[in-house]
């Protein structure tokens, strides 16, 4: 597996440290444009990670799913308010299959695609 996985030590503070991609001023036109995105069906979150961005989302009324290759980011996101509405499997995003789909929105945050480090993944 060509992945980088966060382990526990950094799920534990991943969302303190970066707690200022957590303010509405940040989010909210994330949250916006995937919304408008989805539309009515369901998203896939790739590196779900802690839920920053599927928990908000999932909280307007849309079916996400998260793919994660960290337990202990799962773990994590599992814990908060709305956690249990977010289903996660856990595995490489550039080889596990997600149930629930087909999916209308796929997406990922931030510099993730950076979390796959060779070419054939």
């Amino acid at each position: 597996m060509g992945s980088i996985m966060w382990e526990r030590d950094v799920a534990e503070v991943y969302d303190q440290t970066y707690r200022a991609k957590f303010e509405p001023s940040v989010l909210d036109p994330i949250v916006d444009l995937l919304a408008g995105l989805a539309g009515d069906g369901p998203a896939l979150e790739f590196a779900v990670g802690t839920g920053r961005v599927a928990l908000p989302l999932s909280a307007r009324g849309i079916a996400v799913h998260g793919l994660e290759l960290s337990p202990h980011m799962a773990a994590q996101l599992r814990v908060k308010p709305g956690g249990d509405s977010v289903p996660v499997t856990i595995g490489d995003m550039t080889t596990t299959r997600v149930p629930g789909g087909p999916f209308t929105l796929v997406y990922l945050v931030a510099n993730t695609i950076m979390s796959v480090t060779t070419q054939d993944a």
